[in-house]
């Protein structure tokens, strides 16, 4: 039960009521607990400006992982000031109450006048008027505490109209599986060392070939984190998405169909983001599509509906 500073007064004019035969009113009541502190929102960091590959991956990921906390944070910003609307409304009312108290009491102070040990109205009122003005005052706190969440809320709302994904992810484009995941012997892809095993060549993704210009879209819904060539040249989307994982759509066309979105916007499953192109080193048409859960790579397939 929380007792502020008036919690007395309140406690006396009670007494009174009691004193005078009277049921106690709403003004002894536990009056609202002021809210929490809301953590001050931050937005995802600046995206590397020619970065190598393997930091703009780094980066892609760390965004993916904040993009959660954002989100989480915006959905308890906005739990805090639903809550601190609701305890300005109760004590909205309960500022209104002493008033109709402290008139109960004078009556029947007036009234038990002649009695020598009856207070006067004067002092019976007094508590009444003084815990009026304590709740009033902290009405005036809570909504500056308001005012302040509100702010923060309108800050992070981009963050909490973002859904996550929901079940199985789309694929990026319609078209033939010419290379999968995994290793490989085509000499062209680099050695890696993944689950604890090195290889030779080892391609980090997916290829789905296609005819020029067809459209690419967002596997699953999400916040571009990355728009740019990579050092081969590529043109290049990548996709930070709730849970960890981050998507990265390479081949691009950057002339005739360039990428539709730019670093920080919001995309659904769906929305074109761009078109099949072949920027960089490639053989023919393609997107090459990879995909990683709390930085680690994983196999695309595992999360696209077939």
């Amino acid at each position: 039960m929380f007792k502020g500073p008036w919690w007395p007064i309140v406690s006396a004019g009670a007494v009174v009521l009691v004193f005078l035969g009277m049921t106690a009113p709403a003004l002894a009541d536990d009056p609202p607990t002021p809210p929490r502190a809301a953590p001050a929102p931050r937005g995802l960091p600046a995206a590397p400006s020619g970065a190598s590959y393997d930091k703009l991956i780094t980066f892609a990921n760390d965004s993916a992982r904040d993009l959660g906390a954002l989100q989480q944070q915006a959905r308890d910003v906005d739990t805090a000031r639903r809550e601190n609307l609701d305890q300005i409304s109760d004590l909205e009312a309960l500022t209104r109450r002493p008033g109709v108290v402290r008139n109960r009491i004078e009556r029947e102070a007036l009234r038990l006048s002649a009695s020598a040990t009856m207070p006067s109205a004067t002092t019976l009122s007094a508590p009444v008027v003084e815990a009026a003005e304590e709740m009033r005052n902290m009405r005036v706190e809570l909504t500056e505490q308001y005012v302040a969440l509100q702010a923060d809320a309108i800050a992070l709302a981009p963050y909490a109209a973002m859904p996550p994904a929901n079940g199985a992810w789309m694929a990026p484009v319609l078209g033939e599986l010419t290379q999968g995941f995994g290793q490989t012997t085509y000499w062209g892809e680099p050695a890696r060392v993944y689950g604890g095993v090195s290889y030779a060549h080892f391609h980090d993704g997916i290829d789905i070939a296609t005819s020029m210009y067809s459209p690419v879209v967002a596997a699953a819904p999400g916040r571009v984190v990355w728009v740019g060539h990579l050092p081969d040249g590529a043109m290049v989307v990548i996709i930070a998405h709730i849970g960890g994982l981050v998507s990265l759509y390479a081949h691009l066309d950057d002339r005739i169909a360039p990428p539709r979105v730019a670093a920080g916007d919001q995309v659904q499953e769906g929305q074109i983001i761009g078109a099949i192109g072949m920027t960089g080193m490639t053989t023919g048409p393609h997107v090459h599509f990879v995909v990683w859960r709390n930085g680690e790579l994983i196999d695309p397939l595992t999360l696209i509906a077939r």
